[in-house]
């Protein structure tokens, strides 16, 4: 698979983001413990220490990380080709 960043990263433990309209996120959560990852219709994902995965969003949802822990859980608008 190929990514494409079409934004800058951004760090959704400190806040929630809705990453310019993006309807395709990468998140990759570098803490040593999991992430819980949730968006603003309430739907929730756990992200395991160090794991990336590309999560589909409607352009006006919002995606939020709670880890526990101080350490950044970063998002980046792409696209993609396989």
């Amino acid at each position: 698979m190929i990514l494409k960043p079409k934004g800058a990263a951004v760090n959704i433990q400190t806040a929630a983001s809705a990453l310019s309209n993006a309807t395709l996120v990468s998140v990759v959560n570098t803490n040593t413990t999991a992430a819980l990852i949730e968006n603003s219709n309430g739907n929730e994902v756990y992200l395991a220490a160090g794991e990336r995965v590309l999560i589909e969003k409607e352009p006006a949802e919002t995606l939020e990380a709670t880890t526990g822990a101080t350490t950044a859980v970063w998002a980046t608008s792409v696209a993609f080709r396989n």
